[in-house]
């Protein structure tokens, strides 16, 4: 049963601008929402991780 593999040369290269169409694009409320919820996960495993930590040896 033969198989048919596409090498990178039969691929070709795709060029778009949508990487500079995203670039455009104003910071939004939502960016802020994004950026507050990781945030505060963020905070919040590194306490876990401390908590967790201190703990352990206690275990």
């Amino acid at each position: 049963m033969a198989t048919d593999v596409m090498t990178a040369e039969e691929f070709g290269t795709i060029e778009t601008n949508i990487p500079a169409r995203l670039d455009r694009l104003p910071w939004s409320q939502w960016h802020w929402r994004i950026l507050v919820g990781l945030g505060t996960v963020w905070i919040l495993d590194g306490l876990e991780v401390t908590i967790v930590g201190s703990i352990a040896g206690a275990i």
